[in-house]
């Protein structure tokens, strides 16, 4: 069934399992818990579109226009995005662990609570996004734009940020164990009472940043040195420091 072109009746019907959608003008369709499973999205048009519980999970959504599509509750699970435009989409409470966004505009995108982990954002645009209580376990978001998204509360732990831009993004109460953030951009970063354990913050620009509470342990300062055991209460104890 891999690969097969599906009739106009059973894209009404959502059961959509390894079809050829590939290059389709698909805008403002209704694919509300269909199964789209392995399917070619690769290239259509899916501006407005409402993917609400849907499976995608193995999809090829890569090269789509998507923009302000509602992906809420769906299954992105291993699906490949590539250079996708998801600018301003709907992704709350949706699975997309392990997923490829490498290059996805994901400007001013919802994702609050979503499980993205293992997922890689690689030179993906998440500026503005709200990412509150979402999940990045051991994802990729090396050289991100994540610049004043919302990210309090979310799981980071073994996340890749190197060289990441966080300008005055909100970390707020997150946790961020071994994640790197070497060479990152993290001027106003806001890590207030957020885990920084194991983080290497290692050539990183972090003026103006603030650690109100946030805990350190084993954690690599911008100047190699490690902190350790300490809660941050004082911003001058390692203004030298960063």
């Amino acid at each position: 069934m891999e690969g097969w072109s599906p009739r106009p009746e059973d894209i009404k019907n959502g059961q959509l399992a390894g079809a050829n959608l590939k290059g389709l003008d698909l805008r403002e369709h209704n694919f509300s818990k269909a199964d789209l499973s392995g399917s070619d999205l690769s290239c259509s048009d899916l501006r407005e579109s409402n993917f609400w519980g849907a499976n995608l999970s193995g999809a090829n959504l890569s090269f789509v226009n998507a923009r302000t599509a509602n992906f809420q509750g769906a299954n992105l699970s291993g699906s490949k995005l590539f250079e996708a435009n998801l600018w301003g989409a709907n992704f709350k409470i949706a699975i997309l662990e392990n997923a490829v966004l490498i290059r996805a505009n994901m400007a001013q995108t919802d994702l609050p609570g979503a499980n993205c982990d293992g997922a890689n954002f690689s030179e993906a645009n998440l500026w503005g996004s709200i990412l509150r209580l979402a999940s990045f376990k051991g994802a990729n978001m090396g050289q991100s734009q994540l610049g004043m998204a919302k990210m309090e509360e979310a799981v980071l732990d073994g996340a890749n940020l190197r060289e990441a831009d966080l300008t005055g993004t909100s970390l707020r109460g997150a946790s961020l164990i071994g994640v790197d953030c070497s060479a990152a951009k993290l001027q106003d970063t806001q890590f207030r009472s957020s885990n920084l354990e194991r983080v290497d913050f290692r050539g990183s620009y972090l003026k103006d940043a603030g650690f109100k509470d946030a805990f350190f342990n084993n954690t690599i300062m911008p100047d190699g040195t490690i902190e350790s055991d300490v809660f941050m209460t004082d911003k001058e104890k390692f203004q030298d420091k960063l």
